[in-house]
């Protein structure tokens, strides 16, 4: 994802962007474009894969300075901090049918997440009513919350074909790294050697989870109703931009936008806008939309077309044509699917 070099763009020509410590983000937290924007994932070699939770708000990171986070993807990511990501990826309710574990106090900043973690049978206790919140995940742990979260949605294999020499068959996790890993869901330290009893990390457990949201395909979503929100994301926005409706725009933002794109969008709308110039777009004819990918919950749509762009202040008058391929990456939440973030390579040539 090439998300400065998008960022930088849109700033100078506004049109993707209308198409933008716990571990994970509160829903009512309002987040500028800078809080996207961990520079410490950038040369990690899950990047990819961070960089798209940090966009959906699946993870946020921790607070460095003002709207500024870091993702820390090499500490290590606790038993709670794991549980109540996989609670907000999969966007779960309570039903009070889990265990209440004596270590975790009604005040546990997590409490509520680990309580729907143990209703959905996704954790276990460590024996004695204990849960040990802050202790540090294990692979092996991580690898079975994502079995137990992922049963229904996944297609995991009866049996995995990958075997490591550290884990032993008889161990309580087995089946679950077996499973894991023949889904291509975990991977080994090496092409033998699992990791067993080893500390995860941020970065890893962000790894997993991301190849197993991208996985689940009990629920497919419609490729046509996906690719009409696309279009319309783009078609309602051209005249509320000609018209300068930073309002409309920011109504626009929140029905179609989430994330990192809503973020870029409305930070755009709030201060772009010139009394002085005068701006138009559509599309020269109609585009090409298709459906790249998909899962249950996440997915990504592909556009072709060219844009008609006319521009005009005190002292430029021109107008071009932009050759308009960006790729949406979008997101269900709340049984709504929006766009989270959109790669938008552009071209430019100038008409006659």
């Amino acid at each position: 994802m090439k998300k400065i070099g998008a960022w930088v763009l849109a700033s100078i020509l506004v049109i993707g962007g209308f198409s933008g410590g716990t571990p994970a983000l509160a829903k009512e937290e309002v987040r500028t474009v800078e809080s996207y924007i961990l520079e410490d994932i950038w040369e990690h070699w899950g990047f990819e894969e961070l960089d798209d939770l940090v966009n959906a708000d699946i993870f946020k990171g921790f607070p460095t300075g003002d709207h500024e986070y870091s993702f820390k993807p090499d500490h290590l990511i606790t038993r709670a901090e794991f549980a109540a990501i996989i609670v907000r990826a999969l966007d779960l309710q309570a039903t009070g049918e889990g265990e209440r574990f004596d270590d975790i106090p009604v005040t546990h900043s997590l409490q509520a997440e680990i309580a729907i973690a143990s209703d959905h049978g996704i954790i276990e206790g460590v024996g004695a009513g204990r849960f040990a919140p802050n202790e540090p995940v294990l692979r092996e742990q991580i690898a079975a919350m994502i079995v137990r979260a992922f049963s229904d949605t996944v297609s995991f294999p009866a049996e995995g074909s990958q075997s490591f020499h550290d884990v032993a068959s008889d161990h309580w996790a087995a089946p679950s790294i077996a499973k894991a890993a023949g889904a291509e869901i975990v991977r080994g330290i090496t092409s033998t050697q699992f990791g067993f009893n080893k500390k995860a990390t941020r970065g890893e457990a962000g790894v997993m989870l991301h190849r197993a949201l991208q996985k689940e395909t009990s629920n497919l979503p419609n490729a046509n109703e996906l690719m009409q929100i696309v279009k319309d994301s783009e078609v309602e926005s051209f005249p509320l931009f000609e018209q300068k409706d930073a309002s409309g725009l920011l109504s626009h933002n929140k029905k179609y936008l989430t994330g990192y794109q809503k973020a870029l969008a409305d930070d755009l709308a709030m201060w772009y806008f010139d009394d002085e110039t005068t701006e138009t777009m559509a599309f020269a004819a109609e585009p090409k939309l298709e459906m790249k990918q998909s899962s249950n919950r996440f997915a990504q749509v592909s556009l072709q077309g060219e844009l008609n762009v006319r521009y005009q202040d005190r002292t430029t008058n021109f107008e071009t044509t932009i050759d308009y391929h960006p790729v949406y990456y979008l997101k269900k939440t709340d049984g709504i699917w929006k766009i989270y973030y959109s790669d938008m390579p552009l071209e430019f040539e100038a008409l006659s």
